[in-house]
């Protein structure tokens, strides 16, 4: 055990949490923006197949970029909490760590070579809407919050100044152009009827996937407890939070649509699911590069191969059910350990994962 100890520390002090295995890789002036569409669309940084108007749309903002001199803002886009499902909830674990290490990894060609202006990786969070949209307490969210920036700060200290890194809020950027959640929840209101009828024009296949993947997110007992209700009370629940969740998307692009997502600096990127306005033209990417599971939605453990190799994995909860009896919790000691009980230890199943 203490071999595996050891060995499981120096991975995580050594390989993830380090500058190692990010590319020194830079590419000349004069043909950055096609060499930097290729490692945008590189097959092992996606889980997704793409389309040609991605590409011409990451083609056109690149390009703009670089003729204006802009700052290159990369924003990834997520729900800004972590899953309820998970033993680490409600803060962040090591699923988020992969990912931080996976973008950087991404995109270190990119921000290795625009000598332009600065680059920077703006995770996006929508965590304004979610106490009313999936029952989870503020107060937890509030503390992915936290604890995500705090990840960024240890990260921002081993790469420093190439890129930088930070976590906005949409709530923040509502205050920035006074508007408030209160206003949002009041737009939203007043959408809500015509989004219930777009809603019902859905063919029922459709309906039952959209409402199937409500049904995994709400937390029955979380901000009201809705533990009580009848299977037809909670289908009317989940469909209310799909309607309210679509609306949503809308009414928060028309508040900061122009100025953020289709600011002329930024090139959004999404995981595996979600596709807001304009959406449909941001590039996919993974969550980490052995898995398909969102890092907020799974939680990371670390996969010890019978050959000696250490693949990070990102698991949902189906995954962790098949599987918890064979996970071994290593203590460990990072960069990561001062404020955040989930990086005291970490996870680890040996042998090789076939899911």
């Amino acid at each position: 055990m203490n071999d595996l100890i050891k060995e499981i520390n120096d991975y995580l002090n050594n390989e993830l949490i380090s500058s190692w295995g990010l590319s020194n890789e830079t590419y000349e002036s004069n043909d950055f923006i096609e060499k930097a569409i290729n490692r945008i669309f590189l097959r092992r940084y996606r889980k997704y197949a793409t389309t040609q108007e991605v590409k011409e749309f990451v083609r056109e903002r690149l390009t703009n970029i670089v003729s204006k001199s802009l700052p290159m803002v990369f924003v990834p886009s997520f729900g800004g909490y972590k899953h309820w499902w998970s033993p680490t909830y409600p803060k962040t674990d090591w699923a988020e760590v992969f990912n931080v290490k996976f973008l950087l990894e991404f995109l270190a060609p990119i921000y290795n070579s625009y000598k332009n202006n600065k680059v920077a990786i703006k995770y996006e969070s929508e965590e304004v809407i979610l106490s009313e949209l999936n029952n989870i307490p503020q107060s937890g969210l509030d503390k992915y919050t936290v604890s995500f920036r705090e990840i960024l700060k240890v990260f921002q200290s081993i790469i420093g100044e190439k890129v930088e890194l930070s976590l906005v809020l949409a709530r923040e950027q509502y205050e920035e152009v006074g508007f408030s959640k209160e206003k949002l929840l009041a737009r939203i209101d007043e959408m809500m009827p015509n989004y219930y009828a777009r809603f019902d024009a859905y063919d029922e296949d459709d309906q039952k996937r959209r409402i199937a993947k409500v049904k995994t997110n709400y937390k029955l007992d979380g901000v009201q407890d809705f533990t009580h209700l009848s299977e037809s009370e909670l289908q009317n629940k989940y469909r209310w939070s799909r309607v309210l969740n679509e609306a949503f998307l809308d009414a928060d692009y028309e508040i900061r649509g122009a100025t953020f997502f289709d600011d002329e600096s930024t090139i959004p990127l999404l995981f595996s699911f979600g596709l807001g306005p304009g959406g449909e033209a941001w590039p996919h990417i993974g969550s980490s590069s052995s898995s398909m599971v969102d890092f907020w939605a799974g939680m990371g453990i670390l996969e010890k191969r019978e050959n000696g190799t250490i693949i990070p994995r990102i698991i949902s909860k189906t995954q962790f059910d098949l599987i918890k009896k064979d996970l071994i919790e290593i203590p460990v000691k990072t960069k990561l350990t001062r404020n955040n009980q989930n990086y005291d230890s970490i996870f680890v199943y040996i042998g090789t994962l076939v899911f």
